[in-house]
């Protein structure tokens, strides 16, 4: 699938959703989840046999690592308990970047 910038601008999508969805084992919630576009690009050029993603969420905040496979398909999971999160600038407006992605 190749999408171009013209094509994301008229569709207003920004990341293509995985094809299945997962529950995290640590708090049991459902997650269905999407990789941005730009990421799926670098994924198919490097020819990766699974890209690992983090989701964080939660309370007390954890994460996940879901390796994804090719197809889009979230292959096996590992949760991850602690998160140290730098508190620098730069750290802070990726992190702000990413929470205002409207996807």
């Amino acid at each position: 699938m190749v999408i171009s910038l013209k094509e994301r601008k008229i569709s207003g999508k920004i990341k293509q959703t995985l094809k299945n969805s997962y529950t995290c084992p640590f708090c049991g919630k459902k997650f269905k989840m999407g990789l941005e576009y730009n990421i799926l690009e670098i994924f198919k050029k490097d020819k990766l046999a699974l890209y690992p993603h983090i989701h964080l969420h939660g309370n007390p905040l954890h994460g996940m690592v879901c390796y994804i496979d090719w197809q889009y398909n979230i292959r096996s999971i590992e949760v991850i308990k602690s998160i140290e999160i730098s508190r620098d600038s730069e750290t802070f407006g990726e992190i702000m970047s990413k929470w205002s992605n409207p996807y």
